[in-house]
C-alpha cells in the first residue's frame, strides 16, 4: 500500500513538472500560445547553433585555404631552388662566353675565359653549392 502511494505521489509530482515546464505563458495551462512559443524557443537555439556552425565551418574553410596557399608557396620555392641550382651535366651544355656570362650575372664573380671548360664548370658548380 505504501509503495502505491509513493508511486501515485512521484507520478504527481512529475505530471505537475511537466505541465509547468509546458506552461510557458504561465496562465496554468498547455495550449497553442504555449506551443507557439515552445517553437520559437527552439527555432531561435537552432539557428544559433547552425550560426555557430557556419561560423566554424568559415572558419576552417579559410584555414585550410590559407594552408593550401602556404604549402603552394613552398612547393614553389623548392622547385624556384631546384631550378636555378644547376648540375655540372647542365653546365657542361653551356659554352665558355655562356658560363663566364651566368657567373658575372648570378653571382658578380668574373671568370677569365681563357680557362679550361671543365676548369669553369668547376668553379660555377661550386659558386651555386
Amino acid at each position: 500500500m505504501l509503495i502505491i502511494i509513493l508511486l501515485v505521489i512521484a507520478i504527481a509530482v512529475a505530471g505537475y513538472f511537466l505541465w509547468k515546464r509546458g506552461d510557458q505563458d504561465g496562465d496554468g495551462d498547455v495550449d497553442l500560445k504555449d506551443l507557439k512559443i515552445s517553437a520559437e524557443e527552439i527555432t531561435e537555439d537552432i539557428k544559433e547553433g547552425v550560426e555557430g556552425a557556419v561560423d566554424t565551418v568559415e572558419e576552417k574553410v579559410e584555414n585550410t585555404v590559407q594552408w593550401a596557399k602556404d604549402v603552394a608557396d613552398e612547393i614553389k620555392d623548392v622547385i624556384d631552388v631546384i631550378r636555378k641550382k644547376p648540375t655540372k651535366s647542365n653546365l657542361n651544355k653551356l659554352t665558355k662566353s655562356q658560363l663566364v656570362q651566368a657567373a658575372q650575372a648570378d653571382h658578380g664573380v668574373e671568370l677569365d675565359e681563357k680557362l679550361k671548360k671543365s676548369t669553369l664548370v668547376n668553379k660555377i658548380y661550386s659558386l651555386y653549392n
